[in-house]
């Protein structure tokens, strides 16, 4: 047990001094306090629960290994890249496992189906919930509240690292007892759990934040750390737990919950604003349906854009932000993002991964399959998320290399991606972080999203599967949703003087404005990790995987065939089970879509 607890501590105390800045002063403080008492290898269990600083110390480790390469990486990968968006090129890096994976090639070896850094998180966190109580019996400075609120923060935790497992996994271990074996073969014995079902889980994540969400904090206070300004959205809040549960509630088909959270957030977002003049104006309201959304065009200026991506993901921690891992820019010394300087290269250095055709050329092809026609070519999206070395290439994703450099895009001329001399990319520096490196924020939830959640799950409350919708209520939640959508898409369009270019006329139906939802999912949200989650998502609504397969197959011409046939099956679409876990837990039985596991891909049909 004392070498465990060693190794919880050692792992929470040296990745603090490397975290974003997150934790309060009083936890860094503790570091050094902790390591004068006596030497490591003579800290026992009973002398390390007995301050509220014991308890933050190891909360500061739960974020820093979120931090962590292995759990970033498989982040990005499970939810984005069996998707359409990216590719793999082979320039300065062969990674076999991460090419098989983008050619949907997956097996059970694959090192990227290994889950143990998501449990370890997750057994740090039953730890604390383990133990923190009894240091509040014990501290008189650790109060009530400052329990309840820290309980609430690693629940959240927890439940953030599950919902990745099953959405990935589909049916995975569940436990809430922390494991503290000295041997680590016992440990694994002690974990060797049968998989639970994915609604159950769900079920189970879903009661645990409902009954902490009020207990956890709004907002951090500013204090003397300069690093301070970054809590808000640097750690877990309410309002990232509702988030999450807004999201969770959308996967468990209970619309009018998922709708009710985010309105939560949303009208929160509108009081947070309001006394941000030098962020916001009426006429912002007035542009966006009276949603509080930063916009692209610079003000002052008719032609330069890039404002509001300059904000969320170049400068990161925006008034958009609800919750998002954050990487210090300007300083190598702390923590950096290492994979997405890893998977999407930079200003000097080729990536790993690279767009596919379908999403690059779309707009320049003017094929309008991924942006709408309706947009006339001035979705700046188009050009925020991609670096262009030049006509039909590509160089790297803007999103994951953002340094601190201001983004200022010159509009081009409507429907003429490359031919106007007008249109530049103005990124003096904007590569910079790279590799190592990398100081982009990874977002898990940002008011866009949530609206857009909101948006879906309005359209599934419509009750005409088929034809234009007639009944009062099904025409006010199909509109619901177009406005939802609307206001996300007219943000993001290059003119100066905004108005609607999506018309409420063109989606009568309920599939029709389903559809529309997961377009704009795809145009807002691309690179972020979500995209392959929204399939699976509709996937288990519709029951066939007939819509993902059809996305996922267009990432390549090469393809095509081979994902459509290897995804008809509804367990292809979730990940094997590592042959290791198979090996160390009898209990685990293989996802059938991959055979026994030992070497075979999903069998197509």
């Amino acid at each position: 047990m004392n070498n465990i607890k060693n190794k919880i501590r050692k792992n929470s105390i040296a990745l603090m001094a490397l975290t974003l800045g997150v934790m309060s002063p009083a936890m860094l403080t503790s570091c050094g306090d902790f390591l004068e008492i006596e030497p490591q290898n003579e800290t026992v269990l009973e002398n390390f629960w007995n301050e509220k600083t014991d308890v933050e110390a190891v909360i500061a480790g739960c974020y820093s290994q979120l931090q962590s390469e292995a759990i970033i990486s498989r982040m990005m990968i499970w939810g984005e890249y069996r998707s359409e968006n990216v590719v793999y090129t082979d320039e300065d890096h062969k990674d076999t496992n991460l090419e098989k994976v983008l050619k949907e090639n997956l097996t059970a070896n694959n090192g990227y189906t290994k889950w143990e850094d998501f449990y370890s998180v997750i057994n740090k966190c039953n730890t604390i919930l383990k133990y923190a109580p009894g240091v509040a019996k014990v501290d008189p400075s650790y109060t009530e509240s400052q329990l309840k609120a820290d309980i609430a923060e690693v629940t959240a935790i927890r439940s953030l690292c599950y919902f990745y497992l099953i959405r990935t996994f589909r049916d995975v271990p569940y436990t809430e007892t922390c494991y503290e074996d000295d041997s680590e073969e016992e440990g694994k014995q002690a974990m060797a759990l049968p998989a639970t079902d994915f609604n159950t889980v769900l079920s189970t994540l879903i009661s645990s934040l409902e009954a902490v969400r009020e207990d956890a904090l709004e907002g951090y206070p500013l204090t003397t750390n300069s690093y301070s300004s970054y809590f808000n959205t640097g750690r877990i809040t309410k309002w990232a737990i509702y988030a999450m549960l807004c999201e969770m509630y959308l996967w468990q088909k209970d619309y009018d919950k998922c709708i009710d959270f985010a309105n939560k957030i949303i009208e929160h977002k509108k009081q947070e604003v309001k006394s941000m003049k030098s962020l916001f104006t009426q006429d912002d309201f007035a542009n966006w349906d009276g949603y509080p959304l930063i916009g692209t065009r610079y003000r002052g200026s008719s032609t330069q854009f890039g404002r509001g991506f300059n904000q969320i993901f170049v400068e990161g921690n925006s008034i958009e932000s609800i919750f998002e891992l954050t990487f210090i820019k300007g300083d190598d010394n702390l923590a950096s993002n290492v994979p997405y300087g890893n998977f999407y290269g930079g200003q000097d250095r080729k990536p790993w991964v690279n767009v596919s055709s379908y999403v690059s050329l779309d707009e320049w092809n003017a094929t309008y399959k991924v942006f709408d026609k309706q947009n006339k070519g001035l979705d700046m999206r188009a050009y925020e998320n991609i670096a262009w070395k030049g006509k039909e290439e590509p160089d790297y994703i803007n999103k994951t290399t953002a340094s601190t450099t201001n983004s200022r895009l010159i509009a081009p001329t409507a429907n003429d991606f490359w031919s106007s001399s007008t249109w530049s990319r103005q990124y003096s520096t904007f590569g910079m972080n790279h590799d190592s490196r990398n100081k982009a924020n990874v977002i898990y939830y940002r008011l866009s999203d949530i609206m857009l959640l909101a948006a879906e799950a309005y359209s599934q409350l419509i009750s005409q599967e088929s034809g234009d919708v007639t009944s009062d209520a099904d025409v006010k939640n199909l509109y619901n949703a177009f406005k939802l959508v609307n206001a996300v898409n007219k943000r993001s369009i290059g003119e100066q003087v905004l108005k609607d270019t999506l018309a409420l006329k063109n989606y009568k139906t309920k599939e029709a404005i389903t559809n529309l939802v997961y377009e704009e999912r795809h145009r807002e949200l691309m690179f972020e990790g979500k995209r392959y989650y929204d399939l699976v998502r509709r996937s288990q609504r519709d029951g066939n995987t007939e819509y993902l397969a059809s996305k996922c197959s267009n990432k390549d011409t090469n393809l095509q065939s081979i994902i459509q046939s290897k995804m008809k099956k509804m367990d292809a679409i979730y990940w094997p089970y590592n042959l290791d876990e198979i090996k160390v837990n009898p209990n685990l039985h293989q996802n059938s879509a991959f055979g026994s596991g030992e070497s075979s891909s999903i069998e197509a049909n």
